[in-house]
């Protein structure tokens, strides 16, 4: 189906909502029902941020900029002047803090009703000179639910963690409000219709993956912008990054068992007194394979 473009294009607000991590969760949830997107200022305290920051710290310093892909539009959308890298709970044990995050199980518990677990967790840095990314819905992952429309079950929530300070000039996300309730998904955003999501180190854009955004242009000629950006999927999805190979158990067996689940090691659908529906191993729970294996 050919894309075509939004006549009536969304909610008309001058901003996007703001809330506090200690407000109530259903505000914040009712927040993200009407606009799709909200940020949460104090996502994380200043003690997690700092360290978050400096375990990626070499990671951060060592990759370089662009991608590797052949494919033109690819490399176009991962961007030139933009480090990307996964493997986060193996990289920074700080990371495994955000994925255990209460507010974050609180949304997925009510939002993903069938169990859940990581879809990926990226760092993603905006460099000095980068161009807008194109706008566009994380759930293009699974284009059946592209196809689906406003229709479509839930099926992923997302953050885009500020680990620097996010302003218009180093690149702040924009999103486009209101835009996870249009009839169509294959309808192309108009970009003078996203906002930025300007918000200090430690908040986070929360928003739903049938919400269009994208990261905006750097125009700085120094500043290079700190995001992290973490999803859960629901469980009987694919995610986008392989956890169990990127964080090799020797490390997983030391987090929660609730981070654990996340990355792949627990079976993501499962209720208590009753036998999980996928991600087995002779029938049982993968996690049960594990023990005895230092869990």
């Amino acid at each position: 189906m050919a894309p075509v473009r939004e006549r009536v294009i969304c909610m008309s607000i001058e901003r996007l909502q703001e809330f506090r991590h200690t407000d109530p969760v259903e505000s914040i949830m009712a927040g993200i029902e009407a606009d799709g997107g909200v940020i949460v200022r104090d996502f994380i305290s200043a003690d997690l941020l700092h360290r978050l920051n400096a375990q990626l710290d070499a990671d951060i310093q060592k990759t370089r900029p662009g991608s590797d892909l052949a494919e033109e539009e690819a490399a176009t959308f991962w961007g030139g002047q933009t480090k990307r890298f996964t493997r986060l709970a193996a990289r920074a044990p700080a990371f495994a803090e955000l994925l255990d995050h209460e507010l974050m199980h609180a949304w997925a518990v009510r939002a993903l009703k069938e169990g859940y677990w990581l879809n990926t967790g990226q760092a993603m840095i905006v460099g000095p000179g980068e161009k807008e990314q194109v706008l566009h819905r994380d759930i293009t992952l699974w284009p059946m639910f592209i196809d689906a429309g406003r229709n479509a079950p839930e099926c992923m929530v997302s953050i885009l963690l500020a680990l620097s300070d996010f302003t218009e000039d180093v690149g702040a996300t924009r999103l486009v409000p209101g835009s996870h309730r249009w009839d169509s998904f294959h309808t192309i955003a108009d970009p003078n219709r996203a906002l930025p999501a300007v918000m200090p180190a430690g908040s986070a854009l929360l928003y739903s993956g049938k919400t269009i955004h994208g990261a905006g242009a750097n125009r700085t000629e120094r500043t290079w912008r700190r995001g992290l950006h973490m999803s859960f999927v629901l469980g009987w999805l694919t995610p986008e990054e392989a956890s169990p190979i990127g964080v090799p158990w020797e490390i997983a067996r030391g987090y929660s068992e609730r981070v654990r689940r996340m990355l792949g090691y627990i079976s993501p659908r499962h209720k208590p007194d009753s036998a999980p529906l996928q991600w087995l191993i002779d029938f049982k729970d993968a996690g049960l394979h594990l023990r005895g294996a230092g869990d």
